[in-house]
């Protein structure tokens, strides 16, 4: 029976994935029906307005503007907003698909990979959130996608392709600026691939990669110096940064008394009568008291807390080293990975049947991926040096994921397991096709 029915998914597994990405989505509208807002929408909500007014001349400079676009498109209409993430939802799993099966060339992993990634909790309810989740993760697939798709690795890529790459790179910074690294990445990879052959030619092609990202990049920084007084893409890196050093920031020179001591003072009840997630967050504990005592304006007084932890990392390469660690161990784990409002369940066995699936079978699925594919990497790291470096789409990937989660933990502790959620179609594929080859292998070694 079983056997049969996968045999009809397998006959049409696209149209299949896609029937159940909207079942899926069907009935979370039908039993959450909530637009869930986090303390970080309303930066995005605040500057989808300007957006929609064609006027950021005022604009502090929270946020980038690639998500709150998609919020402008829908005039501001938050339940428009989600309905168009749900689209983009339903398009990612057409490009999981796509991708897996253009790299693999295996429709059942294809099919097994789009299915795993799509039934995770988090991946349906961050399209039902005012935040970056789905159109991150859609734009990032996309990029991985059109790799494949057009063979953009290859020296003999066509330079048209790296133009609408560009675009798609630029998008994702807008949407998440941390993405910067991708087309320098990406730059670099395909130098070093080419190295021997075609050197120049591939050299002067690629740098069409960077055009589009860094204009992107130069043009929203520069609007911010000219409206804050900083070139940044957000004054929130300082905030970030001053996160980095809580567990250290009672270390700051007398001349940084007035900052350091209300920020310690937060940080110590917060660790005393807070639960234990709440660490990381003692910096916006502190917030306001720190505006009303340093009389600084919320960019100046980012600039100041990013100065004084940059000076600390500076002087406790050790603490800060030892931070990175565990933000890069955060990286891989689960703690922030689902944002939702239970309550906006109006069925109690509905609710306690979801919460007890992520918690005892989802994320723990989740970080067994997590850790495979890190064991996975070592291996495909050990293969590339004793291989003569053979520069390939797999390498690639895990050049990019691990670039991300060290990216990260260098400027940020807290939510950290956020950080990860693009990259999840990415590293299922990857421990997924791994474990076919292992399979594949003990089959041959299997005596008959």
């Amino acid at each position: 029976m079983l056997k049969k029915l996968y045999a009809s998914l397998l006959r049409n597994p696209l149209l299949s994935l896609l029937i159940y990405g909207v079942l899926l989505r069907l009935l979370v509208f039908i039993f959450y029906n909530a637009v869930t807002i986090y303390p970080d929408s309303q930066n995005y909500i605040d500057l989808g307005k300007l957006l929609l007014d064609f006027n950021l001349a005022n604009y502090s400079g929270e946020r980038t503007p690639g998500f709150p676009a998609l919020i402008a498109l829908a005039g501001g209409n938050l339940q428009l907003v989600i309905l168009f993430q749900t689209c983009i939802g339903l398009s990612t799993i057409y490009l999981i698909f796509d991708f897996c099966k253009i790299k693999s060339n295996n429709i059942p992993l294809a099919f097994w990979t789009t299915f795993i990634t799509t039934s995770f909790m988090h991946v349906l309810f961050y399209e039902f959130a005012i935040l970056t989740e789905t159109l991150t993760l859609f734009l990032l697939t996309l990029t991985f996608w059109f790799i494949e798709k057009y063979e953009i690795l290859k020296p003999d890529a066509k330079i048209t392709h790296y133009l609408i790459l560009s675009f798609i790179l630029g998008c994702l910074y807008f949407t998440r600026p941390m993405f910067i690294y991708i087309p320098i990445g990406l730059f670099l990879f395909i130098i070093a691939k080419n190295l021997r052959s075609k050197f120049r030619k591939t050299f002067l092609k690629s740098c069409v990669l960077l055009i589009l990202p860094f204009i992107c990049f130069y043009s929203w920084c520069s609007l911010n110096e000219r409206n804050n007084g900083y070139f940044t893409s957000s004054w929130y890196l300082g905030i970030n940064l001053s996160q980095t050093a809580t567990s250290f920031f009672d270390k700051a020179p007398e001349e940084d008394k007035l900052i350091r001591d209300v920020y310690v003072k937060h940080r110590d009840y917060v660790a005393t009568h807070e639960a234990k997630n709440a660490y990381p967050m003692s910096v916006w504990y502190a917030y306001d008291e720190l505006l009303e005592k340093t009389q600084l304006a919320p960019p100046d007084l980012a600039h100041e807390l990013g100065r004084i932890s940059m000076n600390l990392f500076k002087t406790h390469p050790d603490l800060y080293l030892k931070q990175v660690a565990i933000s890069w161990s955060y990286f891989w784990g689960r703690s922030s990975s689902l944002l939702w409002n239970i309550d906006q369940f109006e069925s109690s066995f509905i609710r306690r049947a979801l919460v007890g699936l992520w918690l005892y079978v989802q994320s723990y699925v989740l970080i067994l991926i997590n850790i495979l594919f890190i064991i996975f990497s070592i291996k495909k790291g050990s293969h590339f040096f004793k291989s003569r470096c053979t520069f390939d789409s797999d390498l690639f990937l895990i050049a990019i994921v691990f670039s991300g989660s060290l990216a990260q933990a260098l400027v940020v502790f807290g939510s950290n397991s956020r950080f990860c959620f693009p990259f999840l179609p990415l590293i299922v594929y990857f421990v997924l096709i791994n474990l076919h080859t292992l399979k594949n292998t003990y089959a041959k070694r299997a005596p008959s």
